[in-house]
């Protein structure tokens, strides 16, 4: 005897009314229409549902990345500054856009010391020291200025401008003359 031996099942089955086996196959069917449902179509189904809102996404990180892409070859386009010239670069745009800010050389960096300084003025220098200068920023420690901190304005209002105090460290190019 076989360990797959269906006899006994036929001989049940045989056994069977006709109704019994009617709903024993509408129960079988049922199955397995469940078990298709569940393993394949329902599966399928989902993620051409979800497709437009994950190409909407996929859009959009493309979007970004080609920004990102368009970026980088607009800095790999400049040309390249000496060290010399990335200081006096640094020091006009700090002079431009960040009065009173203090210059200092700190071996290879450059630190900026800030006192009261807009976050608007703040982010404009920070991109321009890195696109003119071709500087890049190695730390940044900033806190919220105690008279900005002092004066109540309702927080979501968009025309209030904290102030800063604080340092920022730049690595100039180690690039010597052109």
């Amino acid at each position: 005897m076989s360990r797959w031996d269906l006899r006994p099942w036929h001989a049940r089955w045989e056994q069977l009314s006709v109704r019994e086996r009617t709903g024993l196959r509408a129960a079988a069917l049922v199955l397995v229409l469940a078990l298709l449902w569940q393993v394949g179509l329902a599966p399928a189904l989902r993620v051409w549902q979800q497709s437009p809102e994950r190409h909407a996404q996929l859009d959009r990180q493309h979007a970004q990345l080609a920004a990102l892409q368009a970026q980088a070859r607009s800095l790999q386009a400049q040309p390249r500054l000496s060290r010399q010239e990335a200081q006096q670069s640094l020091s006009q745009l700090t002079r431009d856009l960040l009065p009173g800010a203090q210059l200092s050389q700190q071996g290879d960096a450059t630190r900026v010391v800030l006192k009261n300084v807009s976050g608007s003025s703040l982010a404009q220098w920070l991109s321009a020291v890195r696109q003119t200068a071709q500087a890049r920023v190695t730390d940044m420690r900033l806190q919220r200025s105690p008279a900005s901190a002092a004066t109540p304005t309702p927080s979501n209002s968009p025309d209030t401008q904290a102030q800063w105090d604080g340092h920022v460290s730049v690595q100039l190019p180690d690039r010597g003359a052109p």
